[in-house]
């Protein structure tokens, strides 16, 4: 596998709209940060376009990486994987963001669950609970090899898949600790941003 340089990757950035087509590539408008495809990160996996009913213009203005999705069909227990790149491996923390909508991408209007690693080590349990719904695990680590590996597990509820992935260099936890995203509260703000 070999590593896409190029729009999605900025100093210090990974941004990844994962079923998005090779070589295609955006400057998302909210954030400024820019997003490229998956195909350089993954060697399996199906890119889809998430269900017209779930595809509108809103949508696409605020959140653009949430209208495909790479699916990794195959039995219970199989991995889909993402190798992202580590910019100083070993000295410096990151904090990875997985996103998730699940759009009816495969028109069985089953919403389904997943367990999600970073590397060797369980990361989260994703639960969708509906096809319009947005989930968001993040987790800050040292990544102590030149790359990070984002496997997405299937846990025999459905087809793992993944919206988007970003990678991004974060000072604030070491060798010893790391610190996982129990939960995010919006006291007020009228726009989502992220």
């Amino acid at each position: 596998m070999h590593h896409a340089c190029g729009l999605g990757m900025r100093a210090g950035f990974v941004s990844v709209d994962c079923g998005l087509s090779e070589h295609s590539g955006y400057v998302d408008d909210a954030t400024k940060l820019p997003y490229s495809s998956d195909a350089g990160f993954t060697d399996t996996g199906q890119n889809y376009n998430v269900s017209a009913q779930y595809n509108d213009q809103a949508l696409l203005r605020r959140h653009r990486q949430l209208l495909t999705v790479r699916s990794f069909p195959g039995p219970p227990g199989r991995r889909g994987c993402y190798t992202l790149p580590s910019f100083e491996a070993g000295t410096s923390k990151y904090l990875v963001r997985a996103t998730f909508m699940y759009g009816n991408y495969d028109e069985l209007n089953k919403p389904p669950a997943l367990d999600l690693y970073l590397g060797v080590n369980f990361w989260k349990t994703v639960n969708i609970s509906r096809p319009d719904a947005v989930h968001t695990a993040e987790v800050i680590a040292v990544i102590p090899v030149d790359a990070a590996h984002v496997c997405l597990v299937n846990t025999n509820s459905g087809t793992p898949f993944i919206s988007s992935l970003v990678n991004t260099m974060y000072p604030l936890v070491n060798w010893t600790q790391g610190l996982v995203l129990i939960g995010r509260r919006n006291s007020g703000a009228t726009e989502l941003i992220r």
